[in-house]
C-alpha cells in the first residue's frame, strides 16, 4: 500500500500544472458566463478593528507582554446570478499592526472565487482560493503553534460535477487540491505540504424531511521535506431530519483507514471512527446549535491529526437593531502516529459578542474571547484573554447587468 501511495505521490507531482490548467478552465467558464445575461451585485465594505490580547503567543511563561492590534480591512463581495450560471467572489485585504508585538505585523490577503454552470440534469462547479496570512492566526487550530509569527500561503482548487439521477437521488464527484507553504517555517517544525482529495457522494431523499447521503473519499498527503506521506481512505453515511421549522437533526458516521510512511514511522497504519452529530433548534428570535465531531486534519507538523470537538453556539436577537451570540468549544487533538505526540493537546474557548445596527450601512460589534491550551507533554498550561471592537461600513450594493 505504501508503494501505491508513493507512486501516487509521483503522479501527483504535476498537480501544479493541473492547478493552473483548471484555473484556465475557470477563466473560460467565466468568459462564457459574461457572454450571457448575468445579474451582478457588488458588495464593497470597509471594517476598522482594534483588539487587546494579554497573551497572543499563548506562552506558558509566567510573564508575557500584552499587545494591541489594529487594522482597516477593505473587502469586496461579488454575487452574480443568471438563468443557468452563478458567480461568487470574496476579496479581502487585512493589514494587521501590533503595538509591542515585535514580529507580529502581517499583511494578509484572502481571495475566493466560485463559479457554477447548470443544465437540466448537471451542475458543474469550480472554486479557486488563495490566502496569505500569519501562522499565529491560521495554524493554531491545526498544531497549536502560536509562539512565533511566520507567513503562511495557501492555494486551492475545487472542481466538482453533480448529476441528477432521479427525482430523489443525485450523484456528485469532486476533487480538491490544497497547497500550503510556510516562510522560514522549518525552525518551528512547520513543513510545506500538499493534499489531494478525491470524493464521490450519493444523496437520496427518503421522504419530505429526510435525507440520506453516502460519501466515499481518498486523501493523499505529502510533506516532501520530512518525507512524510499518507493515504487516508474511508466512507461516511449521513442522515438528516427536519422536524419542523424549528428543529433539525444531522447525524453522520463512518470508518477510515490511514497508511503512512515517514522518518518516524514506516509502513504503519491506523484505523478508526469518524463522524459528526449536529442538533439545531431555531425560534423566532433565537437559535441553539450543538455539534460533536471527530475528523482527520492535515497540518504543517508533517503528520495527520485526529480532532475531537464539542461546540455550542447560542444566538439571540434582542431588538431590531441589537443581537448577540455565545460560542464555546472543546478540542482534543491527537496524532495518528504513536511516535509523534508533541502536538497532542487540549484547547478550550469561550466567545460572547454583542452587535448593533447603527444605521442602514453602519454596524458595530464588541467581543471577548477566552482561550486555554495545554499540551500533553508540557507541565504548564497557557491562557489568554482577548477583547475587541469592530466598526463596519457596507456600501449600498449596486447591480450591473452584463
Amino acid at each position: 500500500m505504501i508503494t501505491k501511495i508513493c507512486s501516487l505521490g509521483k503522479v501527483l507531482s504535476c498537480k501544479r500544472a493541473l492547478f493552473f490548467f483548471l484555473v484556465t478552465i475557470w477563466m473560460v467558464l467565466g468568459g462564457v458566463s459574461y457572454s450571457r445575461a448575468l445579474e451582478l451585485e457588488f458588495g464593497p465594505s470597509v471594517e476598522a478593528r482594534s483588539e487587546y490580547n494579554d497573551n497572543i503567543r499563548l506562552t506558558t511563561a509566567a510573564a508575557h507582554d500584552p499587545v494591541w492590534m489594529y487594522t482597516i480591512i477593505p473587502r469586496l463581495r461579488i454575487n452574480g446570478v443568471g438563468e443557468s450560471r452563478e458567480l461568487r467572489g470574496d476579496f479581502r485585504y487585512e493589514p494587521r499592526r501590533y503595538s509591542g508585538g515585535g514580529d507580529l505585523d502581517s499583511d494578509n490577503f484572502f481571495t475566493n472565487l466560485k463559479g457554477v454552470v447548470k443544465t437540466e440534469f448537471d451542475e458543474w462547479l469550480l472554486g479557486v482560493d488563495y490566502s496569505r496570512d500569519s501562522t499565529i492566526q491560521s495554524e493554531f487550530l491545526d498544531t497549536g503553534i502560536s509562539d512565533v509569527s511566520k507567513v503562511r500561503k495557501q492555494k486551492g482548487v475545487n472542481p466538482s460535477w453533480k448529476r441528477v439521477l432521479s427525482d430523489f437521488s443525485t450523484l456528485e464527484v469532486g476533487y480538491n487540491y490544497t497547497g500550503v507553504v510556510y516562510q522560514d517555517g522549518i525552525a518551528l517544525g512547520l513543513y510545506d505540504y500538499e493534499i489531494n482529495t478525491f470524493s464521490m457522494t450519493v444523496s437520496h431523499l427518503l421522504g419530505e424531511f429526510d435525507y440520506l447521503i453516502l460519501n466515499l473519499y481518498y486523501t493523499a498527503y505529502d510533506a516532501p521535506f520530512v518525507k512524510s506521506m499518507y493515504g487516508d481512505k474511508g466512507f461516511m453515511l449521513s442522515f438528516s431530519h427536519v422536524y419542523s421549522d424549528y428543529y433539525r437533526f444531522d447525524l453522520s458516521g463512518g470508518v477510515r483507514r490511514t497508511k503512512f510512511d515517514n522518518l518516524l514511522s514506516e509502513n504503519e497504519s491506523s484505523s478508526g471512527f469518524i463522524g459528526k452529530v449536529n442538533v439545531t433548534r431555531k425560534r423566532e428570535v433565537s437559535s441553539v446549535q450543538v455539534s460533536m465531531e471527530r475528523r482527520i486534519d492535515p497540518s504543517g507538523s508533517g503528520t495527520l491529526m485526529q480532532r475531537d470537538s464539542l461546540e455550542l453556539r447560542v444566538t439571540s436577537r434582542f431588538s431590531s437593531t441589537v443581537n448577540g451570540a455565545l460560542s464555546l468549544g472543546v478540542f482534543r487533538n491527537i496524532s495518528l502516529e504513536r511516535n509523534f505526540t508533541r502536538f497532542d493537546r487540549r484547547y478550550y474557548f469561550v466567545t460572547p459578542y454583542m452587535a448593533w445596527r447603527l444605521a442602514r450601512e453602519w454596524s458595530a460589534r464588541l467581543y471577548y474571547r477566552y482561550r486555554y491550551n495545554k499540551y500533553d507533554v508540557a507541565s504548564n498550561e497557557a491562557q489568554a484573554n482577548v477583547a475587541g471592537i469592530i466598526v463596519q461600513y457596507q456600501w449600498p450594493s449596486p447591480a450591473a447587468r452584463n
